[in-house]
């Protein structure tokens, strides 16, 4: 839904605006953020125009906004004006929801407003990472600048994210493979030959009796399990979204063996590439603590961040809540206590990021080496086991009937 504001700035300039969003309280707590007070703020009705592009479900991925930032980059450098840069942009993007995202972003500026002010009416394109960086670099003069780190935060986001997503898709087709043989031979290979070994009168081996009936128990209940699992899912789905499931949820999975430290490292290295990128942008530790606080992707993590922010708001350091968590290591603590006395905190920040992203790149590399073989064992291991037990009967009648 498309929403009509008019909010002050701490100047107490009047300033207008549109954004997107999927309810009025959105809208508010994205200006709160900003730090404008809010003094209208109405619906506006979609035209048909709205309508027609609302049925284009196409995605803007995170590759296209990379290509996208790198060559708004480009152009700034080269001395083009916005407008002209976000003309180009949208004549040459393939993207038809990021064509009309840019088509609008352009518009919103001709009629005053400021870029980040136009990109924060796209959320679902732009987000608040992206908004506040573009704000950051727009009022301190340095866009092009800004630009190019977004560019080079966002692609090595994309890879790590492809990387992980990579990784995960030959254990999944091989457990679907798994599943889907095993599931066959119990509910359509067996039953053939149970008349077959009946009339033999030679006793059904105790494997092939428990294959039986288990086969026998899918196809009667398999439709009342197959419902349970699924809203057994949804139900943990719907706990792990309130705050206290999704808590609990993302503490254990940061106490799991193995999986845990690699979750564990992903956090560290997004917290560390987006802050080290937002302070060296030019935004306060403070507004950059709470942009941070909602792409970190962990409650624990989240909550961590929060009280940071509380910290230093009150004076303090940002070292120990981050420390009393357990999640950052002693070596991330201490650098961002180094880099907070030295003044380096986003050179510190970046090392680090730099740093966990080449150990999450192993640790990936590494547990591919291991699960791959063992899954290719188990796989093994459970067809060949239903096979066996499927076939004992049949070896059984040949040695009677010699």
């Amino acid at each position: 839904m498309k929403y009509e504001y008019q909010v002050k700035d701490k100047n107490g300039k009047t300033i207008k605006g549109h954004l997107e969003a999927d309810n009025k309280d959105a809208v508010i707590d994205s200006l709160f953020r900003q730090g404008y007070f809010l003094t209208s703020l109405q619906q506006v009705d979609s035209s048909n125009r709205d309508i027609k592009l609302n049925l284009n479900f196409e995605r803007v991925n995170t590759r296209d906004l990379v290509i996208m930032t790198r060559q708004f980059s480009t152009m700034m450098a080269a001395g083009l004006s916005i407008l002209k840069s976000l003309r180009i942009l949208s004549e040459q993007t393939s993207n038809r929801r990021l064509k009309k995202a840019l088509r609008d972003v352009r518009d919103d500026i001709e009629e005053g407003q400021a870029l980040w002010q136009a990109l924060a009416s796209h959320p679902r394109i732009f987000s608040g990472i992206y908004v506040s960086m573009v704000k950051a670099g727009e009022l301190g003069g340095i866009l092009e600048t800004v630009l190019d780190r977004l560019g080079d935060h966002l692609e090595r986001e994309h890879e790590i994210n492809s990387k992980i997503k990579n990784a995960s898709i030959y254990p999944s087709i091989i457990s679907l493979f798994a599943v889907l043989v095993v599931i066959f031979i119990m509910t359509f290979v067996m039953p053939t030959f149970v008349n077959m070994f009946q009339s033999s009168g030679v006793q059904l081996p105790l494997p092939t009796r428990i294959l039986l009936n288990t086969g026998n128990f899918l196809k009667s209940y398999g439709i009342f399990l197959l419902t349970g699992l699924l809203l057994l899912i949804l139900g943990f789905k719907r706990w792990g979204s309130t705050k206290r499931g999704g808590f609990i949820k993302d503490k254990i999975l940061l106490h799991l063996p193995v999986l845990g430290k690699t979750i564990s490292r992903i956090m560290v290295a997004r917290f560390t590439r987006t802050m080290g990128t937002l302070v060296r942008s030019g935004i306060p530790v403070l507004q950059a603590l709470e942009a941070v606080e909602d792409v970190v992707g962990n409650a624990v993590i989240r909550k961590a961040v929060r009280q940071a922010r509380n910290s230093i708001s009150e004076g303090d350091s940002i070292t120990a809540p981050l420390e009393a968590t357990g999640v950052f290591e002693p070596m991330v603590t201490q650098m961002i206590a180094i880099g907070e006395e030295t003044g380096a905190l986003d050179e510190m920040l970046i090392r680090m990021s730099d740093y966990f992203d080449r150990e999450v790149m192993y640790m990936v590399d590494a547990m591919m080496a291991v699960i791959e073989p063992l899954m290719i064992l188990v796989v093994a291991l459970l067809v060949g086991g239903v096979v066996v037990a499927t076939l004992l009967p049949i070896f059984n009648i040949m040695n009677i009937t010699r």
